[in-house]
């Protein structure tokens, strides 16, 4: 549960805000159980393009999407907006909420403070004026009557972070390839060849490289954040020719793959936060060990200092270090041990 989302009640619960009645939207929202019941009496639709809270939101019973179309305009009686770490995106959402609610009608942004709540709150206040504001749970609540026309001039902006391929704020690495996904794109060559996946496949590049330098019959792009995996579908399909592509928005970690592939290759994220979390990355491991065919392969990048070796160890017979440079190892992995012989139960 986000603590920031629970912030969102508060104006609410002080009578600071009146109960919300009519249709609201709450754009990338995470479930709250004190949320929705002071809801109780409005209808929340909720846009999540991050797989694992769209999941967490179907669980919680409550209506979401991955995406809210901006036409037509002031058809909400209210939003909600929860902050992530990305400046632009925030504000991005920020003015869509403006747009997609009645002119006056109340717009809530929280988020953490390490999320840029203050700097999103001095944002909008250089626009029109914030009717309030809170703070609790290590997090900054504020709002304001929506004036669609003020924020007319704010768009997404696209990125360019290879030739020919664009990408979007919130996406990872938008702003240029990473070091680690440019050292796999090395090591990926003629052998990676017939059923591929890509794991995290982000906005493309590793599945660009793996239709330009490897010999694949069908490709299938697996990523998380459904804007990432939509803008990675487009950028492939002027290399994709004969070959079979597929985009799965799913979470790697928590649903089962397809498969099986001959090869998977993939960048897994190690970051749930600010900090490291190298039990993404091992997830990441078993899921690829377990949609790979008998024979297949994985080829797969890491922060060096990462400890993947003992999982990878318990899944696969063969490991070998590819390349090593700018922090970062690539690592080959084949002869797949199944669950039965790891005493893992297979999904």
């Amino acid at each position: 549960m986000d603590r920031a989302a629970g912030t969102l009640a508060l104006p609410f619960a002080r009578d600071a805000l009146p109960t919300p009645t009519g249709r609201w939207v709450f754009l990338n929202a995470a479930a709250d159980q004190t949320l929705a019941m002071l809801f109780a009496d409005a209808e929340i639709v909720c846009e999540q393009p991050e797989r694992p809270a769209f999941r967490a939101l179907e669980r919680a019973g409550l209506a979401v999407t991955p995406a809210i179309e901006d036409a037509p305009a002031g058809r909400f009686d209210g939003a909600m907006v929860l902050l992530g770490r990305h400046r632009r995106l925030n504000e991005a959402r920020i003015a869509r909420a403006a747009r997609l609610v009645r002119t006056g009608a109340p717009v809530l942004v929280a988020g953490d403070k390490t999320a840029g709540a203050a700097s999103a709150r001095k944002w909008v206040k250089g626009r029109l004026d914030v009717s309030g504001g809170l703070s609790k749970h290590h997090a900054q609540l504020f709002w304001f009557a929506a004036k669609a026309a003020v924020f007319e001039d704010v768009v997404l902006a696209r990125t360019e972070p290879a030739p020919g391929m664009a990408a979007a704020p919130g996406m990872f690495s938008a702003d240029g390839i990473d070091a680690g996904s440019a050292l796999l794109a090395r090591s990926i060559d003629v052998r990676v060849a017939g059923t591929v996946a890509d794991l995290g496949a982000g906005w493309g590049f590793l599945s660009a490289r793996v239709l330009q330098a490897g010999r694949p019959s069908a490709l299938t792009l697996v990523e998380a954040y459904k804007p990432a995996l939509e803008a990675a579908l487009d950028n492939i399909a002027p290399l994709a020719g004969s070959v079979s592509v597929t985009g799965l928005w799913r979470d790697v970690t928590a649903e089962p793959l397809p498969g099986p592939f001959d090869w998977i290759v993939m960048n897994p994220p190690f970051h749930t936060g600010r900090a490291g979390e190298p039990e993404l990355g091992r997830r990441f491991i078993e899921a690829a060990a377990d949609a790979l065919a008998p024979r297949g392969r994985l080829l797969m990048v890491a922060n060096r200092q990462l400890p993947y070796e003992r999982t990878l160890a318990g899944r696969f017979a063969e490991i070998r270090v590819l390349a090593e440079a700018d922090g970062y190892k690539v690592i080959e992995a084949g002869g797949v041990r199944r669950g039965v012989e790891t005493g893992r139960r297979r999904r």
